[in-house]
């Protein structure tokens, strides 16, 4: 089964210009859509500021997750059906790989012909089932060494689920940032695709997004010793190199002002300077305030499903703001919603009991929501309503004249558990079936 990051939205549609832009609607009639929405309703824009939250929030500083839960939540990663792996665990393979991408491009088939799925450009899966046929198994550790597409099958041809939406790509798999370590398992196309195994994610990229093959040794030493992970999405190097959320290099030295990493080069590994005012040596403790801080400031930053033009969709975001924790999360939201040091199953319990497990549940640690499709990562409450931030592309909003209107966010927004309300999609309170928490074991 093709198991994709969040879920594509019932009415997919392309996004307006800027200029094309319109307010939410009058209730009296339905406007024509989609429509590009600048922040979801009942959103004051001071909700989407930091200081907002962290003046309404206690316990800023308690620290919830230390060495004993991050061991329980590396081991829990493994465990879980699509969750994150060691790429150079000895159960993986090239032969196990490359059978995963044949039944993913099993599955496209499959929904291009009963018409569920449409394909781009004609001809695009059999392409990639003639690459991966011919496929070369090989085995060895490479960096990478810029943004880079990750395609769940070789082919840069798009899939969309019917109707069409080009935002939605179901070809894509996610985004490796610069810096990450990947398992090369075979190559095709005469090496311009190559198999990888990422830990979080397998699938095909590009050879130009990828350094030449390391040496075992270069390959032991940046998985050794202590990481330095960024405190900030836009950290950069003084070399350039930048270093995102969901990245850690090798510490190489340190003093009071400036670290010494290993940044990756297109032969290998390459020494760099950090300032130290921008990263942490080893994980960050996980508290209230430091998660905030690294959620918020990724706000109004781009949604891209699959990691499209590198932006995040919902999992990624999440997955990579954990990461500088110490927190290993699955690459799907339907992983994420198995995580966590506790987890509450609140499928088909009532609105007021649902809110109710959320508010106990955000007194032990922080709280991820998932609805089928979508997590979202609480941030707390105004009044009687809760409110969570998250990477979105859209909602719906009903109409007085029995009509309903797609909006487009296509960002990290603020949103409150009543979006969609009335709709035929429903409220967010309503969707939600698990509540994943992060907090001290119990």
């Amino acid at each position: 089964m093709l198991v994709l990051a969040c879920g594509q939205p019932e009415k997919p549609a392309a996004t307006p210009a800027a200029s094309e832009r319109s307010p939410l609607p009058e209730p009296s009639a339905c406007a024509t859509g989609p429509l590009a929405s600048a922040r979801a309703p009942g959103v004051e824009p001071e909700y989407e500021t930091l200081a907002f939250w962290l003046a309404r929030i206690d316990d800023l500083d308690a620290t919830l997750v230390g060495d004993a839960e991050r061991r329980h939540l590396r081991g829990q990663a493994g465990d879980a059906s699509g969750g994150p792996r060691d790429p150079w665990a000895p159960e993986i393979d090239s032969a196990a790989a490359l059978a995963q991408t044949r039944a993913r491009l099993a599955s496209l088939q499959r929904e291009i012909e009963d018409a569920t799925d449409v394909e781009g450009e004609p001809g695009a899966v059999a392409e990639a089932q003639r690459a991966v046929a011919a496929a070369e198994p090989v085995d060895h550790g490479r960096l990478v060494v810029r943004e880079t597409q990750m395609a769940c099958t070789p082919t840069n041809g798009a899939v969309y689920r019917q109707p069409r939406d080009d935002a939605f790509d179901r070809n894509l798999c996610t985004t490796l940032h610069p810096g990450e370590l990947v398992r090369v398992l075979a190559r095709a196309d005469k090496g311009a695709w190559s198999l990888v195994h990422a830990g979080h994610t397998v699938g095909w990229v590009r050879e130009d997004g990828l350094s030449r093959r390391l040496s075992e040794d270069d390959r032991i030493a940046w998985r050794s010793g202590e990481r330095v992970h960024p405190r900030r999405d836009d950290v950069r190097t003084k070399g350039g190199v930048a270093i995102r959320f969901g990245v850690a290099l090798p510490l190489r030295a340190r003093s009071e002002h400036e670290i010494t990493v290993w940044v990756a080069g297109p032969d290998g590994p390459v020494e760099d300077v950090v300032a130290a005012d921008d990263v942490t040596v080893g994980p960050a403790a996980l508290t209230r305030r430091e998660l905030l801080v690294r959620a918020f400031a990724a706000m109004g930053d781009s949604y891209g499903w699959g990691g499209k033009d590198g932006a995040r969709d919902c999992s990624q975001f999440l997955l990579d703001v954990f990461a500088g924790f110490g927190i290993p999360l699955g690459r799907h939201s339907s992983v994420q919603a198995t995580q966590g040091t506790s987890n509450v199953d609140v499928t088909g319990w009532a609105e007021a009991d649902k809110l109710a497990a959320i508010e106990q549940a955000a007194l032990r640690g922080v709280v991820l929501l998932y609805m089928p499709g979508h997590v979202m990562l609480d941030v707390g409450r105004v009044d009687d309503r809760r409110f969570t931030i998250s990477a979105i592309a859209e909602y719906v909003v009903p109409c007085a004249d029995g009509g309903e209107t797609l909006y487009r966010l296509d960002r990290v927004a603020v949103t409150d558990l009543e979006l969609g309300r009335g709709s035929s999609r429903g409220a967010f309170i309503e969707r939600i079936t698990r509540l994943a928490v992060f907090g001290p074991l119990p």
